[in-house]
């Protein structure tokens, strides 16, 4: 026990050699406050609150000192915007609501560039997606329903000018157009 304030117990849990695995906050022997995890090399792996014993509030996750997720929970499930990093880079930025994917989802490359945008409702994907090529230009533009292809999925050259269309009901795949660079039709089918 290192510290005790307003109820409050701050507790060192330490491995058997003594190196320090986290410090945890308690009241009434249920974690209140910030819990922060350290990892093998003693570098905070995270940092997490607790209300009334469940997560609450800003969570900070890390690996090698560099940030994975910072988030926000609410009654133990994740809950609005989390920014997502890969060695230490924003790759996305996520919404949750009552602990699933609800809303806008944005992945980055790693120089900051979006390079998809997709839809989102309890959890499963639903509405419009797009992807992009490197320097901005849309690659492909499709809508889902509950996580499958449902309606049309165009896909891009890097010009621009459309490559293929195929339409989509519950995920299979019902017909495929595909176009030269030119524009002009090159096939055209039906899919049984």
């Amino acid at each position: 026990m290192a510290d005790q304030e307003d109820g409050i117990v701050v507790q060192e849990i330490k491995d058997p050699s003594g190196k320090l695995l986290r410090t945890v906050s308690m009241k009434n022997g249920v974690p209140q406050g910030e819990t922060q995890i350290f990892d093998d090399n003693g570098q905070l792996s995270g940092k997490l609150n607790y209300e009334n014993g469940e997560l609450s509030g800003p969570a900070e996750f890390y690996f090698s000192g560099k940030p994975t997720m910072l988030a926000s929970f609410t009654n133990g499930k994740l809950e609005g915007e989390a920014a997502l990093f890969s060695n230490g880079v924003k790759v996305g930025l996520a919404n949750f609501k009552n602990g699933l994917f609800d809303g806008v989802f944005t992945s980055y490359d790693n120089a900051g560039a979006v390079i998809r945008i997709a839809n989102y409702a309890g959890g499963l994907q639903n509405g419009e997606c797009k992807t992009f090529f490197p320097d901005g230009t849309l690659m492909e533009h499709s809508t889902y329903k509950d996580n499958q292809l449902d309606g049309e999925a165009t896909r891009y050259f890097p010009s621009g000018n459309v490559m293929e269309i195929s339409k989509y009901r519950n995920g299979k795949q019902l017909a495929v157009e595909t176009y030269d660079e030119d524009g002009d039709l090159v096939s055209s089918k039906e899919i049984e």
